[in-house]
This record gives C-alpha cells, sequence and structure tokens, in this order.
C-alpha cells in the first residue's frame, strides 16, 4: 500500500492504538440493506480518537445545533441556511434530524453542484469567456449533478480527445493549448498529488523523480494538437484566393504571364536575368509589360475589394471555434537539446513509460495509447490516485489535510496517521469513487461535530484534529451566503444560465456550418453573406450621414431615433446572415436553437420565477404619515437610493456558479480571493485592504437590510425592535441574538430609531462570526 511508501512518524513495526483499532474493526462491509455509513464513520472517529490519545490530547466539545446546522450548509451547498431551512432543522424533534440534514443537503442536486463546481473548476483552472470552456464548464457541471463517479470522470478528463461538442472532456487539453508538457505536470499534481515541474528542466532537487522520468510520461500525451480543425476555413480562403488570381490571368491576353501581388515583386522580376527573355519571347517592352500587370492587378483588387465581407464573414467564425478540438499529430517527444544525462543523448526520442506503478504496454495508435495511460491513472491500484482524492476531500470538509500540502507528495511526506489515511483510500474503493457517499461518511463523524480548533497552526506542523479547522468563507461561498440574504429561491435562480447555452449552441452551429458540411455549399452560403453586407455597408454610410446632419442640425431626437433604426437593421442583416449561415445539421433547421435542448439535461436553465418576481415587485413604500413636507421629500429620496442600489444588485445577483468566473477585477468575488484559474487551487483566504474598503462602502449592505430583500422583508414583518434584533441574528449568523447584544442594541436604538438595523447588519456583515465558519 501507499502509505508504506512514505516516511511516517512512527515506525512501521510499532503496535498503535490506531493499528488495534483497524484490527478490531475488520475490513469494510455493507449491511444486509447496503453500505452502513454510521459504522464507517464510528471507524473514522475512533482512528482520530487513538490519535489523539497516543498524542495525550482530548477531542474538542461537540458544537450546538445552530452551529451544526449553519456548519452543514456551507460545508454541504456552499452558503448559510435560510432563516425557515435553519428553524426546520432546529424545530424538529427527529433523533435522526442530523444525519437527515446531510442527506437532504447532499441529494440538494442545484445547490450542491453550486458550490462544489467551485472546487473543480479551481483545480481545473476552467475560465468562463473563452468559446471552448463554455460547453466545458456546462459538462463539469452535468458530471457533478449527476454524480460521476470520481475515478470515471478524471479518466474521461485525460483521455478526452475530438470535438469539444462531441467530448467535452477535450477540453481538458485545451485548457494547456500549446504548452503539452505543462498538462502533464498539472495532471500529475491534480491526480497524483506530485509535483514535476522541476523535473521539466533536470532532476527533482528533492525527490526521486528524473527529467527522463518527466519526458517518458509527457510522451504518453504529447503528440495531440489542441488548436481545431478549420479545414473548409483554409479551403474556402485558398479559393477565394484562385479566384482573385484568375481574375488577374483573365485581365491579362497573355498565356502563362506571371503573377504579381506588389509593385515591389515586379521591380525583383524585371531585374532577373530571365526577365529580359519573357518580355522578348512576348515582343512586349518594359512599359507594355508593366500595363499588363497594372490590368491584371486592378482585376485582382477589384475582385479581392469584392469578397472582403465574404472573408471577414470567414475569419470571424474561423475564430470563434480555432480551439474546438484535440487531433492527432506526428510529432515524437524529443529529449531537450541540452539533455545533461548519461541515459540518453539530447534530441533522443522518448517512448511512454509510467514513473511509477503498473507498467502501460507501448501502444502504437495514439488513442489506445492515451486511453491506457488515462485507465492507469485512475486505476484503484495506482499508488497515489486514491491517496491524494481522499485527503482533498478531508480537507474540503474539516479544513486541513491529512498531508499538506495536498499536491506535493514525495517520499519526504510525513504523515501523522497513516492507518487513517489507508481507512480512507479503502472507503473510497469499496464506494466506488462515489464522492458524494464518500462525503457523508466524512459528514456523519463526531469529528464533524466538534468545536472548531481556531488556535494558531504554524505551517508545515502537523494538525491532530482535535475539532475541524477553523477557515474563513471561500469568496464563493461569502457571496452566495449573502445572495441568501438579499434573494429567495437563489439555489435555482440561474439568470445567466440560458445566454451561456445560447452561446453554446452558437458555436456548435458556427463548426457544423464552417467545417461539416462541403466546402462549397459553405462558401456559396458565405458568397450570399457577403453580398448581403456589401449592400448593407452603403445603407449604413448613408444613416451615419443622416445621423452626423441631423447632430449637427441641434436634432439630437432625430438623430436618435435614426440611430435607433440602424441598430434594428444592423440586427435584420444580423438574423438575415445566421440564418443563412447557421445550418443545425441534427435537425436540419436554420439557427443553432435545436442544438440547445440536449445541453440542459434536467437542470434549471432560467431564472427562478418566485425570483423574478420578488425583483420586480420592490417598491418604495408609502412615506410615514406624520413627516411633514421636507422630511417627507427626505424620507422619499432615501428611499428611492436605496431601492435603485437594491435593483442594481439584485438584478446582477445569483450564485457565483452563475457569474462569469474568474470574475471581472474590483468585484466582491475577486477582492476576496476568487482564483483567477491561471494556477491551479489559486484561490485565497486571506484579508486584504481591499476587503476592508468594500466592506466599508460596497452597496451589498445596503442591498441585504433593504426592506425588499428577504431579509429587510422579515425585518419589516416584526412587530418590535427585539424581534428585528432576533430576525437579524437567526438570518445572519443562525443563532438568537445573546441578552447582552439585545441590551446593547437596544440602546442604540432608544438613541438612533431604525438607523440602528442597518448599522447592526453592516456590522455583522463585517464580523468573524459571519466572516468564518464556526
Amino acid at each position: 500500500m501507499f502509505q508504506l511508501l512514505i516516511k511516517t512518524r512512527q515506525p512501521l513495526f510499532r503496535l498503535t492504538l490506531c493499528t488495534i483499532c483497524l484490527v478490531a474493526f475488520g475490513s469494510l462491509s455493507a449491511t444486509a440493506e447496503g453500505f452502513d455509513r454510521q459504522r464507517a464513520a464510528r471507524k473514522i472517529d475512533q482512528l482520530v480518537l487513538a490519535h489523539l490519545a497516543d498524542k495525550q490530547l482530548k477531542p474538542n466539545a461537540t458544537i450546538n445545533d445552530q452551529q451544526f446546522v449553519r456548519r452543514a450548509f456551507l460545508t454541504i451547498v456552499g452558503r448559510i441556511p435560510t432563516t425557515s431551512e435553519s428553524a426546520d432543522f432546529l424545530n424538529s424533534n427527529s433523533a435522526d434530524k442530523h444525519s437527515d440534514l446531510i442527506q437532504n443537503l447532499l441529494a440538494n442536486d442545484a445547490a450542491y453542484t453550486a458550490h462544489h463546481f467551485q472546487f473543480w473548476a479551481d483545480l481545473l483552472r476552467v475560465p468562463s469567456g473563452q468559446h471552448w470552456s463554455l460547453v466545458y464548464r456546462e459538462w463539469i457541471r452535468q458530471q457533478i449533478h449527476a454524480n460521476t463517479p470520481y475515478d470515471e470522470f478524471a479518466r474521461r478528463l485525460v483521455s478526452g480527445h475530438g470535438l469539444v461538442f462531441d467530448d467535452p472532456a477535450a477540453a481538458y487539453y485545451i485548457r494547456d493549448t500549446g504548452m503539452p508538457l505543462d498538462n502533464m505536470s498539472n495532471t500529475a499534481r491534480v491526480f497524483l498529488g506530485t509535483r514535476l515541474e522541476c523535473a521539466q528542466c533536470h532532476d527533482h532537487p528533492f525527490d526521486e523523480w528524473t527529467q527522463m522520468d518527466f519526458f517518458r510520461m509527457a510522451a504518453f500525451t504529447y503528440d495531440f494538437d489542441h488548436r481545431g480543425g478549420g479545414v473548409n476555413r483554409s479551403k474556402m480562403l485558398v479559393a477565394l484566393t484562385r479566384e482573385e488570381k484568375q481574375a488577374y490571368s483573365d485581365a491579362i491576353p497573355i498565356q502563362g504571364f506571371p503573377y504579381f501581388r506588389s509593385e515591389e515583386k515586379v521591380a525583383d522580376f524585371l531585374a532577373k536575368p530571365h526577365a529580359a527573355k519573357f518580355l522578348a519571347e512576348h515582343n512586349l517592352t518594359e512599359a507594355q509589360f508593366r500595363q499588363h500587370v497594372d490590368a491584371g492587378m486592378a482585376a485582382d483588387r477589384k475582385l479581392a475589394e469584392f469578397n472582403e465581407p465574404i472573408r471577414g464573414n470567414i475569419s470571424q467564425l474561423g475564430n470563434s471555434i480555432t480551439y474546438t478540438q484535440v487531433r492527432h499529430l506526428d510529432r515524437p517527444l524529443t529529449l531537450p537539446h541540452d539533455y545533461q544525462y548519461d541515459d540518453a543523448k539530447p534530441l533522443d526520442v522518448v517512448l511512454p513509460k509510467t514513473m511509477f506503478g503498473a507498467d502501460v504496454p507501448p501502444q502504437a495508435d495514439q488513442i489506445t495509447r492515451k486511453n491506457a495511460y488515462a485507465k492507469w491513472l485512475t486505476s484503484p491500484d495506482n499508488p497515489r490516485f486514491t491517496t491524494v482524492i481522499v485527503n482533498r476531500i478531508w480537507k474540503r470538509t474539516f479544513g486541513h489535510g491529512i498531508f499538506e500540502p495536498v499536491d506535493d507528495l514525495s517520499d519526504a511526506t510525513e504523515i501523522e496517521m497513516p492507518e487513517l489515511l489507508a481507512y480512507l483510500e479503502d472507503l473510497m474503493r469499496e464506494l466506488d469513487y462515489d464522492i458524494r457517499k464518500f462525503q457523508s461518511v466524512l459528514l456523519h463523524t463526531d469529528l464533524f461535530r466538534r468545536q472548531m480548533e481556531g488556535t494558531d497552526h504554524p505551517l508545515g506542523t502537523p494538525f491532530d484534529f482535535t475539532g475541524p479547522f477553523m477557515k474563513r468563507m471561500s469568496a464563493e461561498q461569502l457571496w452566495d451566503s449573502i445572495a441568501t440574504l438579499v434573494l429567495p429561491e437563489i439555489d435555482t435562480h440561474t439568470p445567466n444560465r440560458p445566454k451561456l447555452l445560447r452561446r453554446i449552441a452558437e458555436t456548435r452551429a458556427k463548426h457544423h456550418s464552417l467545417e461539416v458540411r462541403p466546402m462549397e455549399e459553405v462558401l456559396e452560403r458565405m458568397k450570399v453573406a457577403g453580398a448581403r453586407n456589401r449592400e448593407f455597408s452603403q445603407e449604413q454610410e448613408k444613416y451615419q450621414s443622416l445621423i452626423l446632419a441631423a447632430y449637427k442640425a441641434g436634432k439630437e431626437q432625430e438623430a436618435r431615433r435614426l440611430t435607433s433604426e440602424l441598430k434594428q437593421r444592423t440586427r435584420e442583416i444580423d438574423q438575415l446572415n445566421r440564418a443563412t449561415v447557421f445550418v443545425d445539421l441534427t435537425e436540419g433547421d436554420a439557427g443553432p436553437q435545436g442544438m440547445m435542448m440536449t445541453m440542459t439535461g434536467n437542470q434549471p436553465v432560467v431564472g427562478s420565477a418566485a425570483t423574478l418576481d420578488f425583483i420586480k415587485a420592490a417598491r418604495v413604500p408609502k412615506p410615514p404619515e406624520e413627516l411633514d413636507e421636507q422630511e417627507r421629500k427626505r424620507w422619499l429620496e432615501r428611499e428611492q437610493r436605496q431601492l435603485k442600489g437594491f435593483r442594481d444588485v439584485a438584478r446582477e445577483m445569483a450564485r457565483a456558479v452563475d457569474l462569469p468566473s474568474p470574475a471581472r477585477r474590483g468585484h466582491f468575488l475577486r477582492d476576496f480571493g476568487q482564483s483567477d484559474r491561471d494556477v491551479i487551487e489559486n484561490a485565497s483566504s486571506h484579508a486584504s485592504v481591499p476587503q476592508s474598503l468594500y466592506l466599508l462602502n460596497s452597496p451589498l449592505a445596503v442591498a441585504v437590510h433593504n426592506r425588499n430583500s428577504v431579509l429587510g422583508s422579515q425585518m419589516q414583518a416584526a412587530t418590535s425592535p427585539e424581534e428585528k434584533i432576533a430576525v437579524v441574528y437567526r438570518a445572519m449568523l443562525t443563532r438568537e441574538p445573546t441578552e447582552r447584544e439585545t441590551k446593547r442594541i437596544l440602546a442604540d436604538y432608544e438613541q438612533h430609531g431604525d438607523e440602528t438595523f442597518e448599522d447592526l447588519v453592516w456590522a455583522l456583515l463585517n464580523s468573524r462570526q459571519f466572516l468564518f465558519i464556526q
């Protein structure tokens, strides 16, 4: 087993209490009804307790139900519970309510997927803006939603091939386009917890891996090109150039006349000895020769200008599908020119070979070889594959890995609890890499219900798990929790997803329209669209002249009317061109809409109707009757500003999974540490000055306490200051306020009135109790 390959703090021959526990428990087994997660959870607790006993440590106390429900929601679905969700749990008298909550949250596909997508997107460095990444993101979401076994998920990624529309996992390689060596080291880091970057240039200075090991591993997947096929695109551009050359030849009544596209080339030709012979053979003077050239080039230019809109359409479509395919290249991997070791020579061809574990037999066929590599990588017998994922999930659940860093496993790694790690590996294999079932076991442990360990923990030292490791919410957890306070049904509110699916369908339609049909048919359609664009360009010029004249004459309303007409005409031309060029080969209908339906599955694709209605219903209420005219005016101005702020925030708000990621700079998510997706797991939970400034000046706090938000509506429904205070604490901290807190806030209320509750919301939003997972 792999744990025997790495250093442990206890000698392997020492019979520790942990080992005795393993013997007592015996091998993993299932009950008659199926897998017994409670029994598995007890085994984990016993192993942890045995370790603590060895270290003469005591476990932390058990948390209360308020802390449990909040922790469970944040861990499993990535947001705080709503007041009704927490009340349902807290008011339940069921002896199984903790287990029921865990299982219900794991079964909440929409919320679970929204949270756990971020984990995989950070690991796999998935951006959101590129056309190839759209279908990739959607596919990952579908795998999480369907609870695809982890080994199958990883195997599909590493064996991905062909068009991303047919096999979205192929985008795993497109992510590292032009960097096949980096792709291999990223694969080893993500799935094997092994950092090989150093071995790309030299033998690893701190591990056993050699530069030859690195290149042998890279040889499995090196000879794949990720730029995608542009066969028809190239053919069409060549065909247009051929037509232009023919126009050049037709303009010159001399067969075999040389072809020129610039004056410089003409001068070069005439300076060569054979030019005189050509002139003599055709009885031409240099001036006559130049006249023919001018006639030919004029005909060439005229047709090239005529073809320019066609070229534009071809390039525009071609550029949008450049990186959509992984295909073969006949490109063997060779050692670098400065290779310095005795086992080979520089520029020698490298054959694929695994760096540890079972050997993969040589395969001549590229796809077969890559599939065999993926099978080796994800095999239950691979010494590191299972180890790494159980440690990642353990850290995700309890805040700290059994070993750290989770992606730098080496011979020098010291593991405090090797018996626990071995048990978790066996558990993952028995569960057939079902991540949700594995998480369910961890979440049912007593360890999950212990108080957080909040003392400072020096980096590089073992963590003993007297309780989970305290950490701040991730940027996405913070954002989604705030969204829960602002909007109802936030888990199913996905207003941006229809646009995403349309973009996926359009990109696929562009590829089918450009690359699947015969080149001749595509070119004819492009010419029709090009002719339409030529005609419209003249219409545009007329509109622009009229708009400019209207502005000069001071007729702004007329100018705006003409501008609106021009935009409408532009949309009409664009739609006509799409109908001409885009063809859904599956349904035979113009346009990409037929392709959209296959991408949605059973997941929600529109904003929740209740959420959209909630935003639309936001209004400024009637001012209090006791206000005089000036006070009424100020009150209305303030409420209108707050309503505008609420609507501005609410219209842009959805769970982080439904927003562009990484978010734009200056967005809450980026300021609070969202990964830029350039580096594996590059998210941060460290405090920063921009975070403090954001919380001080952000419109989010205003939106949270606005009377139209979820929390604001609940505060408005409260009938007393004490009840309002309780409403805020239940919604934001999932607990009741203490008597001391209530007294202090009421004292403020007597002096400042309802503004006290706005200050309270802002204060709690900035508090460690809100920001940290308790």
